[in-house]
């Protein structure tokens, strides 16, 4: 069985110039996705580099699997907020227009162009074009725009990824969208592509894909499509779409209520997810590959106007209980997040922030002005949101900058209520929540508070295995690196052992800390948790109560760098397994800068 190739399109808007470039052995070595943008920013991105500057890269990343097992894009780039490896992940269908483009490895932008553009790609075409008639507009809009345009002009239709105004304003946790609500939403791509003058890429292929042994493939599609697991995954997932999820955690003392100094609320009854569905819902819809359908929008007719949209993690979870709101007012603020640009996660956390200083005479009238910030308040969130997308006065650019710069212009006074981590809202799982919290994995990420910073996510983000899909690939074939396995020899021609498997996923993670380490993160400064985590016990409706204390958290540390991350007890790179996992070079490099144990 032959071998396939695989090809990145790295387009320098600064040169405006393409070219394909042949990226197969890479491809072997990481697997794609994360793990080839990894490879990508430490070879292309110089040590040093400002993240808002023409030297950042932006990867727009894919892998052998994409569109067979969830149509994952895992956007790369060094984060405008954090300074450190940053990356967000999104589903929809330009993933797909990649692999029938035959760009199977992702498309890499680096460089600045001179004024407003947008990437179009249609197979081997490929054009950097004139977007100034879009820089401002929202992001609906936007794509909308686009897509008309171009199938007036080709009979096609593009997938399209966009920014909107906060990517434009340079907010630095401002997100980039497809198909209006799949959100690469970590760390600040959309302010990466704003800093590029790039508005969108749209993307079209019409090739087959290329697969090594296409019949193969074929089959294991067929077991998956007609497994019972698959039926059991889509019968739960493409009715409730994951509306269920925030109010779950409301309820088991996951999810900040009131900038996250409670974790009971009567509020937490305003978020009902069966309510919401019946009130609605209209129709589902999946991605290619995925049998899921957790894509369930919602349309909404009411005083204020009509929207539509939906409910996630990505532009609903921090907000709501958090800054006092349930369900019912959400459907208007999560669609304003969406057209604005930003990452509702860490926005959600930012605005419940503000309200918090506001109410504790830190940020004034004075400072807003003259605009009262108020909990429960749908007006005082729009209007938060709207002073952050466009940076308007000294609380929008404050706000906009992100936690560590904004405790500069707020004060020594001002951290205390920031419920942050590595100057990231803390989003899901509150890490006091001892059963179901993620204190040490947010406390100990090279990346920021988020989900995906252990060694599980380095594979499937490698191989673009969408979290939401999994499930059914899980019970037919087995483990991440068993399903890996199954599918790479097929579609790749690839014979890759699960235990060689397991060494790309351990490569990944340890090569993707080692990019932040180069960026100036360390451990012995940088984790640990905010202070509310130790001086501030949270309890659930039944009284369980939680709260760290210093000692408890080191030792726990200590021990998850070793037994959960493969680290040293001082969270950093074992030199022994860097040499085995082909990753020596890493080592002079870090090795000034006490990053090898």
């Amino acid at each position: 069985m032959a071998e396939i190739s695989f090809y990145t399109l790295e387009v320098d808007l600064t040169a405006g110039t393409s070219k394909k470039v042949d990226v197969t052995e890479d491809m072997k070595k990481y697997l794609g996705g994360r793990g080839l943008a990894t490879k990508l920013r430490w070879d292309m991105v110089p040590q040093g580099a400002d993240a808002l500057s023409p030297d950042n890269i932006i990867h727009f990343g894919i892998g052998p699997l994409t569109g067979l097992l969830g149509t994952k894009m895992i956007v790369s780039f060094m984060s405008p907020l954090t300074n450190w490896a940053g990356r967000g992940a999104t589903s929809g269908y330009i993933g797909e227009e990649m692999v029938r483009a035959h760009y199977n490895a992702g498309i890499v932008v680096r460089g600045k162009a001179a004024k407003p553009v947008y990437l179009y790609v249609y197979n081997d075409d490929v054009e950097i074009r004139d977007a100034s008639d879009l820089w401002g507009e929202w992001k609906q809009k936007t794509e909308v725009t686009i897509r008309d345009r171009l199938k007036e002009e080709t009979g096609q239709t593009f997938g399209v990824a966009c920014i909107g105004p906060a990517g434009e304003n340079l907010v630095r946790y401002a997100n980039i969208t497809t198909e209006f609500v799949h959100s690469a939403s970590k760390w600040g791509g959309g302010a990466v592509m704003g800093s590029k003058n790039l508005k969108a890429i749209a993307v079209k292929g019409t090739k087959t894909p290329m697969y090594a042994d296409h019949a193969t493939v074929w089959d294991m599609m067929k077991t998956y499509a007609q497994h019972p697991a698959t039926a059991n995954r889509k019968l739960g997932e493409s009715r409730w779409g994951h509306t269920t999820s925030m109010p779950t955690h409301l309820r088991n003392a996951n999810e900040g209520i009131k900038n996250s100094h409670l974790s009971w609320d009567p509020i937490v009854e305003q978020s009902n997810a069966l309510v919401h569905n019946l009130k609605y819902y209209e129709w589902t819809d999946g991605c290619p590959g995925c049998a899921a359908a957790c894509f369930v929008p919602f349309f909404k007719n009411g005083p204020t106007g009509a929207f539509a949209g939906e409910f996630r993690h990505d532009n609903t979870g921090n907000l709501n209980a958090n800054v006092m709101l349930g369900y019912e007012e959400m459907t208007e603020i999560s669609s304003y997040i969406d057209e604005m640009g930003v990452d509702g996660e860490e926005v959600g956390g930012i605005v419940a922030w503000a309200i918090d200083l506001y109410d504790n005479g830190i940020i004034t009238k004075e400072d807003t002005g003259g605009y009262e910030f108020k909990w429960g308040d749908i007006p005082t969130v729009n209007r938060i949101l709207n002073m952050i997308a466009y940076r308007e006065g000294k609380v929008g650019n404050a706000l906009a900058d992100g936690y560590y710069r904004a405790f500069e212009v707020f004060g020594k006074e001002s951290e205390w209520y920031a419920f942050q981590f590595h100057g990231c809202s803390g989003a899901t799982y509150d890490p006091r929540n001892k059963s179901a919290g993620r204190g040490l994995e947010y406390g100990t990420s090279h990346n920021g508070a988020r989900m995906g910073a252990g060694h599980s996510n380095a594979i499937r983000e490698s191989a673009t295995i969408c979290n939401f899909a999994r499930s059914p690939f899980s019970t037919i074939w087995g483990s991440d690196e068993e399903v890996c396995s199954a599918w790479l020899k097929p579609v790749a021609g690839w014979d890759i052992t699960p235990e060689e498997l397991e060494d790309i996923k351990m490569r990944n993670y340890y090569f993707n800390r080692a990019l932040s380490l180069r960026a100036g993160y360390h451990p012995s400064k940088d984790d640990g948790l905010c202070p509310r985590c130790f001086d501030e016990p949270i309890s659930n409706k039944y009284g369980e109560t939680w709260v760290w204390d210093h000692d408890e958290w080191a030792e726990a540390a200590k021990e998850y760098y070793v037994s959960s991350l493969g680290l040293t007890e001082e969270g950093i790179l074992p030199r022994g397994e860097l040499e085995r996992l082909g990753l020596d070079f890493v080592i002079p490099v870090l090795e000034p800068m006490n990053g090898i144990g």
